[in-house]
C-alpha cells in the first residue's frame, strides 16, 4: 500500500509538471508572432526594456528595413519632445543632445549604456532615420521643460510645436496623478495615429515598444482596454506585423 505521504508527493509532482507544461503552452501562445494577411505597413517589435538582446535585434530589424525597403520613420516608446531632441541630435556634430536626453533617463530601465549605444549605431549606419515619439510625456520635468523652452524661443507660443509639447506634458501629468495605465494606453494610440497619419496613407514604419503594447491580439496591462497594437489593428486593418524581439534568436 502506498503511504499517504508518498501519495501527496506524487500528486505534488503531477501538479508541478502540469503547471510547467501549461507555462510552456502559455509562453508559446503569448509570444506567437503576428503576420498580416495584407502587406505590412506597421512593423512592431516588442521588447523588454534595457536589454542588450533587444537592442541588437531591433537594430538588425531596422537596418534591414532601412536598407531593403527604404524605411526612414522609426516610432519609439518615448515622448514627442524626446524624439524631437533625438532628431535634432541626428543633425548635430556632437553628442551633447543625446547625452542630455540619456542623463534625464536616470532611474529608468532605459538608462543603460546599451540604449545610448543603440542610438549611436542608428546615427552612424542609418543617418536619415526620423524618430517619432508617441508615449505620454515622461521626464516632463527635465527633457520636457527643456524642449518646451526651446520650442517657445524657436517657434513661439502660438506654434504647433509648442502646443504639442504642452499637450504631451499634460498627458504625463494626468497619467502620473493616478498611475492610470488604461489612460496611458489610449493616449499612446492617439499619439501614434496623429504621427502615422501625418506621413500619408501609404506610409510604412517600424515601431519599438514594450512587448505589452505590441501584440494585436491582446488587452493592455490593466485589462481595461485593448493594447496599442490591437487598437491600431481596429483603426488601420490587418497591416501590422508583430514580433517579440526577446524571442528572436
Amino acid at each position: 500500500m502506498v503511504s499517504r505521504k508518498k501519495t501527496r508527493g506524487i500528486l505534488l509532482a503531477i501538479v508541478l509538471l502540469a503547471c510547467f507544461i501549461a507555462g510552456l503552452i502559455f509562453n508559446t501562445v503569448s509570444y506567437k508572432p503576428h503576420y498580416p494577411k495584407e502587406q505590412a505597413k506597421i512593423y512592431l517589435y516588442g521588447e523588454k526594456h534595457g536589454k542588450q538582446h533587444a537592442y541588437d535585434k531591433e537594430f538588425e530589424a531596422w537596418k534591414k528595413l532601412y536598407d531593403e525597403q527604404g524605411l526612414r520613420d522609426l516610432f519609439v516608446e518615448q515622448p514627442y519632445f524626446t524624439a524631437q531632441f533625438l532628431n535634432m541630435w541626428m543633425k548635430a556634430e556632437d553628442d551633447t543632445i543625446l547625452e542630455q536626453v540619456y542623463a534625464d533617463l536616470e532611474g529608468t530601465l532605459a538608462h543603460v549604456p546599451e540604449h545610448f549605444d543603440f542610438y549611436k549605431q542608428i546615427k552612424e549606419q542609418c543617418p536619415d532615420t526620423v524618430f517619432h515619439g508617441t508615449d505620454v510625456g515622461h521626464q516632463y520635468f527635465s527633457t520636457g521643460e527643456r524642449y518646451l523652452d526651446y520650442a517657445l524661443k524657436a517657434f513661439g507660443e502660438d506654434s504647433e510645436e509648442y502646443r504639442r509639447t504642452k499637450d504631451n506634458i499634460a498627458q504625463a501629468v494626468k497619467y502620473y496623478e493616478n498611475d492610470d495605465n488604461a489612460y496611458r494606453e489610449n493616449a499612446m494610440v492617439q499619439n501614434f495615429v496623429k504621427e502615422y497619419d501625418s506621413l500619408g496613407k501609404d506610409a510604412v514604419i517600424m515601431g519599438i515598444y514594450g512587448n505589452q503594447h505590441c501584440d494585436p491580439r491582446k488587452k493592455d496591462d490593466s485589462g481595461k482596454v485593448d493594447c496599442m497594437a490591437r487598437q491600431l489593428l481596429a483603426q488601420y486593418g490587418d497591416v501590422i506585423q508583430y514580433e517579440n524581439v526577446m524571442k528572436i534568436r
